[in-house]
């Protein structure tokens, strides 16, 4: 459970071929867990809070101070207007009137509402923090709970109407409805914490910290349902839309809306020749393994899913296709301007920062010189082109097939729409944090523009 609440997120069960190397698993592993029957808990309310329930009762403990209640109030005013079930809040006992009143009318929270003095509340049924939610229904002795969320997360509104009623668990789905990147985590465990491990789980954060969150062109691929009723919005960076989540590739609502799409079919709408190198769908689904998370131990996965957040995974997609590199001569024959002024470049004199024995390793050359051939990075520094330092090919991709036939398909340019988004990762894959940390793309690209 620990990755769970650390991916906050799952993938519907539209089960995949699974290309080789993937790990085997279950869609939805965790569905009966979740459909279980609930076994009551007898609490003992006090007086203030007792006398206000009549009937089974959401009751939702929050401080109108508490950001994590205002981020749930929104789901759970939608909720008191979906759910055939009395609403009552308990405000902590720092709160005060105005500030319960203000919280109310800010959210739109028409239920009422009693303060907890003395955490007598709190202390009843053991709530240690806020938000905290409790269904509870009187008995002929008292009163019992038949649900918790303990703490509430976004999210947990659709599990709760999921959980009330088990044979029918989808009817609350409408067509074309996006639940949000935290609604299915409760049945799609194993799902979640591999969706967690896979630079879709970080694609809305890398437009963030780029300052390109609010650039429409850009958002679309990164989020799921831009501009879409119950998409995502422009702006909402807290959105359970954010991210390339399971609705993204699997459509509003997945397939519990009655209406199933072929997952690997949507690749291709973002993974285009302007955005991705050389993609094909053979070559990214591997990548997206929705049970990788299995065949791995807690330390496996906290570590990878650490390199992913915190950018220093492996950026497999990135990788030119196969070929070999033909060198900076077979590339001056047709582009003889641009090969001028590659010639005075710092990409061109790469291998002459180089001193001493770095000359020779090849875990620093091979950022300073060109390999002979694309694929996997030479072992040796005879795998290199080190007369020509950082060449043509080294952004480009190889010139073996471009060279044989020029065309734009078989060599990697700059693309109209967003032409950012690949050379950048090309860039990146040298000039990273560790080893050119003042690196700024919009900056070194007017260096190189050709």
């Amino acid at each position: 459970m620990l990755r769970a609440l650390l991916a906050l997120i799952a993938v519907t069960g539209v089960a995949l071929a699974a290309p080789h190397g993937w790990t085997d698993g279950s869609p939805a592993a965790n569905t009966a867990q979740v459909l279980a029957a609930r076994s009551p808990v007898p609490v003992d309310l006090p007086a203030h809070v007792a006398q206000k329930i009549t009937r089974t009762t959401f009751v939702f403990y929050f401080s109108p101070t508490c950001g994590h209640c205002q981020q749930a109030a929104p789901e759970i005013a939608a909720l008191a207007a979906e759910v055939d079930m009395d609403f009552l809040g308990v405000a902590s006992g720092a709160a005060n009137p105005t500030q319960i009143a203000a919280f109310f009318e800010e959210y739109g929270l028409t239920f009422d509402w009693v303060l907890d003095e003395g955490r007598a509340y709190a202390r009843a049924v053991g709530a240690r923090s806020t938000p905290d939610v409790l269904v509870i229904e009187p008995t002929d002795t008292g009163f019992q709970a038949v649900d918790a969320y303990r703490p509430w997360y976004a999210g947990a509104g659709l599990l709760m109407k999921i959980r009330a009623n088990p044979t029918d668990p989808f009817a609350s789905f409408a067509p074309g409805v996006y639940q949000g990147r935290y609604a299915c985590s409760g049945c799609h465990l194993d799902e979640s914490d591999s969706w967690a491990l896979t630079h879709h789980a970080i694609a809305y954060r890398t437009l963030y910290v780029r300052d390109r969150a609010e650039d429409q062109p850009c958002v679309g691929c990164h989020v799921a349902g831009l501009d879409e009723p119950t998409g995502f919005t422009i702006g909402d960076h807290a959105s359970p839309n954010a991210g390339v989540t399971c609705e993204a590739c699997h459509s509003a609502g997945g397939p519990h809306d009655g209406q199933r799409v072929d997952a690997k079919e949507q690749c291709v709408t973002c993974h285009d020749a302007d955005h991705s190198i050389a993609f094909t769908v053979e070559k990214g689904l591997p990548h997206i393994d929705h049970y990788l998370a299995k065949a791995l131990t807690d330390a496996e996965w906290q570590a990878r899913f650490e390199a992913v957040s915190g950018g220093t995974a492996e950026r497999p997609l990135l990788a030119f296709p196969e070929g070999k590199n033909l060198g900076e001569g077979a590339c001056k024959s047709c582009h003889a301007e641009q090969h001028k002024g590659h010639k005075k470049s710092p990409h061109r004199q790469a291998m002459s920062l180089l001193e001493g024995d770095d000359a020779t390793r090849v875990d620093c050359v091979r950022c300073h010189a060109t390999p002979l051939e694309a694929g996997p990075e030479p072992t040796e520094l005879s795998g290199f082109r080190v007369d020509e330092g950082v060449g043509c090919e080294s952004c480009h991709g190889p010139g073996e097939a471009h060279a044989a036939a020029p065309t734009t398909q078989n060599i990697i340019g700059l693309g109209e729409s967003c032409p950012e988004c690949v050379i950048e990762e090309v860039c990146t894959s040298c000039h990273d944090k560790q080893w050119d940390p003042t690196w700024e793309l919009k900056k070194r690209l007017g260096a190189v523009k050709h």
